[in-house]
Formats: C-alpha cells, sequence, structure tokens
C-alpha cells in the first residue's frame, strides 16, 4: 500500500474505534535504525502502528504509515 493510502487507513480506524469514554492504546513500532530512539527523538522510519482497547485487543494494524508525529495523535481525543 502506498503511503498516504496506509495513512488515511489509519486515520480511518482512529475515526472507527474512537468514543467517548473509551480507552485505546496506540502502539507505534519504529525500527531499530530509527532516531526516535536516539537524542534527536525524530522519526525517520516508516513505523507499524496498532490500535489496541483496553483489554489489549487488536483493533487495528497498519504497517508502514510514514514517519509517526505524536501531534496527529491530539485529534482523536475528542
Amino acid at each position: 500500500m502506498s503511503n498516504r493510502r496506509t495513512r488515511r487507513a489509519w486515520a480511518a480506524a482512529l475515526r472507527k474505534h474512537t468514543r467517548p469514554g473509551r480507552v485505546l492504546h496506540a502502539e507505534i513500532r519504529h525500527d531499530n535504525a530509527c532516531l526516535i530512539h536516539s537524542p534527536a527523538r525524530v522519526c525517520t522510519c516508516d513505523p507499524d502502528r496498532v490500535l489496541r482497547d483496553d483489554d489489549g485487543k487488536v483493533l487495528e494494524t497498519v504497517n508502514g504509515a510514514g514517519p509517526f508525529d505524536p501531534l496527529e495523535m491530539r485529534g482523536a481525543t475528542g
């Protein structure tokens, strides 16, 4: 899947599963060589993203949705 399509798939997964009062956990799986693990703290890989419910059940998995920006999650909260 292209980067744009996977980013749209991730956004759709967030819209689909986000509900008031529901707890979701977004797991971002960075590559070992990603600079997120360095003092720079900047994502330079193409991480896989996993959305889980409060019980740990996997709701959605999106592979390779482009570099991760933590601020993209702010829209999912409300």
